[in-house]
């Protein structure tokens, strides 16, 4: 067994599973520790936030396996890329006083110029930051070079001026920046990240110290931070990497990009910050952005599907503005759906689930918070949709729509479906789709038997 090595027996790692705050959910309990027993996942916290509040938190495993203590509400994960959409809170929250113009060349507010190498009249503004589309690319090899246990090494402004201005220690005209000019195509960039949180920096105060000020405080984000310095490590996940045979701790790592990747935080904390975020700026009175800001924020400003750092994606059929995060040992995502008025949260301390969590458990979420307030019985399916999860049977209404079909996730054919109570318990567990039964292909969720309650 692969938690042999660990001296940890796989029921043992199930039965760590629990949910700790608002509605009990057996079946979210039962699909969270089935996808870590089948994706190797050591620890995996995720939270639901309907309105201003979280309706239902949930923590699984470990977040540091060899000392075997678990998951917890006040567990601090390890954020990656989610780390971005409080640097764009943070930048925005200068823009809305005037500070700059989101179409202003960002050299005029810098102590240095930046220009695209290949296109150096053509300007770099915040906007394009913001939506990558700057030109400025991530060249990797200079990263992995710079990465450190614990702290970063190299401070903020001697990072990005070492990487953008001609003669830095980080500089390549070639491989820092894309062929083409600035302003027109997407291009993941976190050091187009890094720096627009240099500007927050270069227009207020250190950026660490704004962003707690300004945006952590007042949500009560305590336990929220860009460096290891200021929380008790004690206290955070471990990231992990299974290797096939067992699991091989990554450490506290760093790099020098700090608004882009370094924050750290609880899922429950995040969960005030997704709150605000899903009521345009505010929650329960405290307001961190302007209404039309978080609208401007979350409103498609590339093809690409990203607005201001937040990007658009289609999650279960709903529209959901949201961000993810993956490095080593890292697998976050955060998001929401304003139509439905919910939101989530989701850390594990292992790399490569960012699949699992955007395909399944997202889904489930979604699912389980549109039906988790009304309660409907678990047999009359909420306006002809299946639930979310099933347990062996697929119980499959009267439809007007002649022979529903299970697919899998390719849109291949598995089986007919029948009216009534299908077994499916010969079946892999996994994700599937149901065609002919809602108005559109439904996702659904098939749990191992181990996993049924």
């Amino acid at each position: 067994m692969y938690w042999r090595r660990l001296g940890l027996a796989l029921a043992g790692l199930l039965a760590a599973g629990r949910a700790w705050a608002g509605q009990a959910s057996p079946e979210l309990d039962s699909l969270m520790e089935a996808c870590r027993a089948q994706y190797h996942i050591p620890g995996l916290v995720a939270c639901v936030v309907k309105g201003e509040d979280v309706a239902w938190f949930g923590a699984y495993g470990y977040a540091r396996i060899e000392d075997s203590v678990e998951t917890a509400p006040t567990t601090v994960f390890d954020l990656a890329s989610v780390s971005k959409t409080a640097t764009a809170v943070c930048l925005m929250q200068l823009w809305e006083q005037g500070r700059f113009g989101l179409d202003d060349n960002v050299s005029d507010y810098l102590p240095f110029p930046v220009r695209h190498s290949g296109y150096p009249d053509s300007a770099i503004t915040f906007r394009m930051l913001l939506t990558h589309t700057s030109g400025i690319v991530d060249y990797w090899p200079t990263f992995e070079r710079l990465q450190r246990q614990g702290d970063p090494d190299v401070a903020l402004r001697a990072f990005v001026e070492g990487y953008l201005v001609p003669g830095g220690e980080f500089y390549d005209s070639l491989r820092n920046f894309s062929s083409m000019p600035p302003g027109v195509a997407y291009r993941y960039s976190n050091l187009g990240i890094a720096l627009a949180g240099y500007l927050v920096e270069a227009l207020s105060d250190s950026f660490h110290r704004y962003a707690q000020e300004n945006l952590f405080l007042p949500l009560g984000m305590t336990r929220t931070a860009w460096y290891f310095r200021d929380l008790d490590t004690n206290g955070m996940a471990m990231p992990y990497h299974f290797n096939g045979s067992g699991y091989a701790r990554y450490g506290h790592q760093s790099l020098p990009d700090v608004p882009a990747g370094t924050l750290k935080s609880s899922c429950l904390q995040l969960g005030r910050f997704v709150a605000a975020m899903l009521n345009f700026g505010a929650r329960h009175g405290v307001r961190v952005l302007d209404s039309a800001t978080s609208v401007l924020m979350t409103t498609q400003q590339h093809a690409s599907g990203v607005g201001l750092v937040w990007h658009r994606t289609q999650i279960g059929g709903r529209e959901f503005w949201g961000h993810g995060g993956a490095w080593n040992g890292i697998s976050t995502r955060i998001g929401f759906c304003r139509e439905e008025r919910v939101g989530m949260v989701v850390l594990a301390n292992a790399d490569g689930v960012g699949g699992v969590i955007e395909g399944i458990v997202l889904p489930a979420l979604l699912d389980w918070a549109g039906t988790a307030i009304a309660e409907p019985p678990a047999s009359e399916p909420l306006s002809g949709r299946l639930p979310a999860l099933a347990h062996g049977v697929l119980d499959i209404p009267d439809c007007a729509q002649p022979g529903p079909a299970l697919l899998d996730l390719n849109g291949r054919l598995v089986r007919r479906l029948q009216p009534g109570r299908n077994c499916v318990t010969d079946l892999a567990p996994g994700c599937y789709f149901v065609l002919g039964v809602a108005r559109q292909a439904q996702r659904i969720v098939l749990l191992p038997a181990a996993a049924a309650r």
